[in-house]
C-alpha cells in the first residue's frame, strides 16, 4: 500500500512538471515571430521611400518645362545685356573729356625779410593791389639806419681826403716840371693818391652793405599784383627766408593745367580748346602757349599753360575751370 502511495506522488509531480512546462510552450508559440517584429517598421519606413520616388517622379516630368523656362530667361537677359554694351560703347564714343585747370597768374611769389627782426609795420593787407616797388612791410631798422648814415659821413670824408691829395699830386707835378721838387717827393704823394682812392673805395662798398641791410628790413613788390595771403602780424619775429606775403601778379594771367600722359599727343602749342568754370557756368576759348615736355613721375602728368582769347563773364585768379577736349 505504501508503495502504491509513493508511486501515485510521484506520477502526480511528473505530471505537475510536465503541464507547466507544456504552458510555457504554448506561450511561447503564440507570440509573433521576430521577423514579423522587424518586417513592421521596415514598412513603415518604406511608406515615405514610395512617396519620394513618386515625388521625384513628379518632378522629373516638370523639370522640362522649368529649363525650357530658365533657357528663355537666360537668351532674354543676354540679349538685353548685348543691348546695352552697345549702347555704352555708342555712348564712351560720345563723351567729352574734361580735365581741370586753373585759372591764375603765371608769376605767384613768396615774399620775406632778407635779414632777422621784428616785424614793425605792414602797410597792406589781403586783397590790396600794389604797385611794383611799394614797401609792403619793415621791421626795426633804427640801428641799420644809424649805420648807414654813419657809412655816408664816412664815405663824404674819404672823397674829399682823395680830392685834396689829387690836388696835391697835381701841384708837385708842377714843380717837379719846374726842377723844384725831386722825384722822390713826387712819387710819394702819388702813392698817398693811390692809398687815399682806396679808402674811398672801401667806404663806398661799406656804405652798400649797410644800406643792404637796412633794405633787408623791408619788403617791396616785386611787381604789380594782389596781395592774396599775409602770413604774419605786427610785433612777429621771423628769421630771414620766413614767408610774410603771397602776392599774384595783376596780369599775364594763364590756364594752368596738370594732364594726364594719356593725353601727351593731343596737346600741341598753338592748339585751341573749350573751358568752363563749373559754378558761374562762364565759359570760353584759349590757346596753348606752353607744354612742358617732361613727365611728372609720381602723377604721370605734364604741365600746359594756356592764354585765354574768350570769356563769357571775367575770372577770378585762382579759380577752378574744366577744360573740354573734342572726342
Amino acid at each position: 500500500m505504501k508503495l502504491k502511495k509513493i508511486s501515485i506522488s510521484i506520477f502526480i509531480a511528473v505530471f505537475a512538471n510536465l503541464f507547466i512546462f507544456c504552458t510555457k510552450k504554448i506561450d511561447k508559440a503564440s507570440l509573433p515571430p521576430e521577423e514579423t517584429k522587424n518586417l513592421e517598421p521596415d514598412n513603415k519606413k518604406e511608406e515615405p521611400k514610395n512617396n519620394s520616388v513618386e515625388n521625384k517622379n513628379d518632378n522629373s516630368s516638370e523639370a522640362p518645362k522649368t529649363n525650357l523656362t530658365l533657357q528663355k530667361n537666360e537668351k532674354s537677359e543676354a540679349q538685353n545685356q548685348k543691348t546695352t554694351d552697345i549702347n555704352n560703347t555708342t555712348g564712351d564714343n560720345n563723351i567729352v573729356p574734361i580735365i581741370p585747370a586753373i585759372f591764375k597768374a603765371e608769376n605767384q611769389s613768396a615774399l620775406s625779410f632778407l635779414t632777422n627782426g621784428r616785424i614793425t609795420n605792414i602797410y597792406y593787407r589781403a586783397g590790396d593791389l600794389v604797385k611794383q616797388g611799394q614797401i609792403l612791410a619793415s621791421l626795426e631798422d633804427n640801428n641799420a639806419l644809424i649805420d648807414v648814415k654813419t657809412a655816408k659821413i664816412d664815405v663824404d670824408l674819404k672823397k674829399l681826403a682823395l680830392e685834396q691829395q689829387q690836388k696835391t699830386v697835381e701841384r708837385l707835378e708842377k714843380q717837379f716840371s719846374s726842377g723844384i721838387i725831386n722825384t722822390a717827393t713826387l712819387e710819394k704823394e702819388k702813392n698817398t693818391l693811390k692809398t687815399k682812392d682806396l679808402e674811398y673805395q672801401s667806404a663806398k662798398a661799406s656804405l652798400e652793405g649797410k644800406e643792404y641791410i637796412l633794405k633787408s628790413a623791408k619788403i617791396a613788390s616785386p611787381f604789380e599784383g594782389i596781395i592774396t595771403k599775409v602770413e604774419k602780424s605786427v610785433g612777429d619775429y621771423v628769421t630771414s627766408g620766413t614767408a610774410i606775403f603771397q602776392i599774384t601778379e595783376a596780369k599775364n594771367y594763364k590756364i594752368y593745367a596738370q594732364i594726364p600722359v594719356t593725353y601727351f599727343s593731343k596737346f600741341k602749342t598753338g592748339m585751341k580748346f573749350k573751358f568752363q568754370e563749373p559754378i558761374s557756368k562762364a565759359s570760353g576759348e584759349a590757346e596753348i602757349k606752353r607744354v612742358v615736355s617732361v613727365i611728372d613721375s609720381s602723377s604721370k602728368t605734364f604741365d600746359v599753360y594756356a592764354e585765354i582769347l574768350s570769356v563769357s563773364e571775367k575770372l577770378i585768379p585762382g579759380v577752378y575751370l574744366e577744360i573740354k577736349l573734342n572726342p
